[in-house]
């Protein structure tokens, strides 16, 4: 089972995202260097205006640089890849509607920015030396540079969410209040995991879950809820999403600690039982959606982030 065929149904789509996110770090360089002027995130149009100059263009040049390297290496895409499948499944649930392309592509590339930023911070604290096989930015340009980077990559993203000007403004602002809550959990449970690793004892199960639900599982939670949002379905079928994610996302952290041997946890818990828990959980939740292509590639990436770990 590859990513590449169950990725099938959204595989243009994805294109696009890729599309819109090489075009919009281009454009971040440009803006906060002075060079140009802001367009459209996302949309692929090159940005108008601007002051021009060597001295303009030389510090974009530079920024595009720092800016691109967290993208510089594809990574797998499962988040904006969580984002399309889920809105083309939930769709046609009752009340739900077909989503605005435009925005649904902003918000898959949205997400992928925002795991970025994060990815960017976390190797400053774990003090990296690479990412996806290649030297990591903090390595690369130093921790001050990519401190900055990783916030100019967080305000980017809410650039982004906020700029779906196609959407109505009680979705953007039901949006953004998704996202806010969600930045904030990932922040704390790396403070929460920082804190009890200074501890140097075994975690409980429940400390774990929270750690792994605030850093990873919460970002997961998000791209289906509001995927779901942009859907139009009603807030009983936005929980379910919500929470067909945040199981999805255990699963996929469980089983990646499992493969790498880091979770600290008591050598007494079955963490590959719990693992499994939360994946039945979100494949429960998956059967609730209307057959089709969507539903299955939903079902078969379940599989594929838990087969290392679990037959």
């Amino acid at each position: 089972m590859d990513l590449a065929r169950i990725f099938a149904p959204v595989a243009e789509e994805l294109k696009s995202v890729d599309a819109g996110l090489r075009a919009l770090m281009k454009q971040v360089a440009s803006q906060t260097s002075g060079a140009a002027s802001p367009s459209a995130p996302l949309s692929g149009v090159p940005p108008k205006g601007g002051v021009g100059g060597v001295f303009a263009r030389g510090k974009a040049h530079i920024l595009e640089g720092i800016v691109q390297h967290p993208f510089a290496v594809p990574g797998k895409k499962i988040r904006p890849a969580l984002v399309l499948l889920t809105a083309h499944a939930v769709q046609s649930a009752p009340g739900g509607h077909a989503p605005d392309q435009e925005s649904l592509i902003a918000l898959a590339g949205a997400v992928e920015i925002l795991h970025a930023a994060s990815l960017v911070h976390d190797d400053i604290i774990d003090n990296a030396d690479s990412r996806r096989n290649q030297v990591s930015l903090n390595r690369k340009f130093g921790n001050r540079v990519a401190v900055l980077a990783g916030d100019i990559l967080y305000t980017h993203f809410f650039s982004v969410i906020t700029g779906m000007t196609r959407l109505p403004h009680t979705e953007r602002f039901a949006l953004l209040d998704i996202f806010l809550d969600t930045t904030k959990a990932m922040c704390m449970g790396e403070i929460i995991a920082q804190e009890v690793a200074a501890a140097h004892r075994p975690l409980s199960l429940s400390e774990y879950i929270e750690i792994a639900t605030d850093k990873t599982a919460v970002l997961f939670a998000a791209c289906c809820r509001t995927a779901a949002l942009l859907c139009g379905v009603p807030p009983a079928q936005q929980d379910c999403m919500g929470q067909l994610g945040l199981d999805f996302g255990l699963a996929f952290q469980m089983a990646d600690d499992l493969v790498d041997k880091d979770h600290g946890l008591d050598e007494k818990i079955d963490l590959p039982a719990t693992t499994a828990a939360h994946a039945t959980r979100a494949r429960e939740l998956i059967g609730t959606l209307s057959a089709g292509p969507h539903r299955d590639s939903l079902r078969d990436l379940v599989e594929y982030v838990i087969s290392p770990t679990i037959p």
